[in-house]
């Protein structure tokens, strides 16, 4: 095993680890913004400003999510097999527009979301605060994939 392989498996490594609490913040971000479902979806009936509101609120999720999922699926079969540097590098740009392009569409909806000093919102605000670290967290996975491409072009 070669220098650059032992380095590609320390990044891959790290990037499992990190897709994988990311995965897990999500985890926790999602149920607490579920809890407050009912009353989005009642508001929506009344209110167009509402019915965006939520839309945004599952599409931004689920995007995030799919892009953690990505990140996670590639790693994974990298760690475990040999590929070609074009294969590297090519899933290494997929991945890094997949997570700057989330990141800045998750971003543009949550980072202007204020948490609430209202009784009763303290799980909207903890999902708001999971929100904006998992967007922050996705800068460094983007980070890593660059990483990833440019050693596995020099493997």
């Amino acid at each position: 095993m070669g220098l650059f392989a032992a380095i590609l498996g320390l990044i891959g490594t790290g990037q499992i680890a990190f897709t994988g609490y990311n995965i897990y913040l999500s985890s926790i971000a999602i149920p607490k913004l579920l809890s407050y479902e009912d009353k989005a979806v009642k508001a929506a009936k009344y209110s167009n400003i509402a019915e965006e509101q939520l839309f945004k609120t599952r599409t931004t999720q689920a995007a995030s999510v799919g892009a953690l999922l990505l990140s996670f699926l590639t790693a994974t079969p990298f760690l475990l097999s040999r590929y070609s540097s074009s294969t590297i590098f090519a899933l290494s740009a997929v991945n890094l527009a997949v997570l700057l392009v989330t990141r800045e569409y998750v971003g543009d909806f949550w980072k202007s979301k204020a948490k609430m000093p209202i009784p009763g919102t303290g799980d909207f605000n903890d999902a708001i605060g999971l929100t904006n670290e998992i967007r922050a967290n996705q800068i460094f996975l983007a980070m890593s994939w660059v990483a990833y491409g440019v050693v596995g072009l020099l493997a």
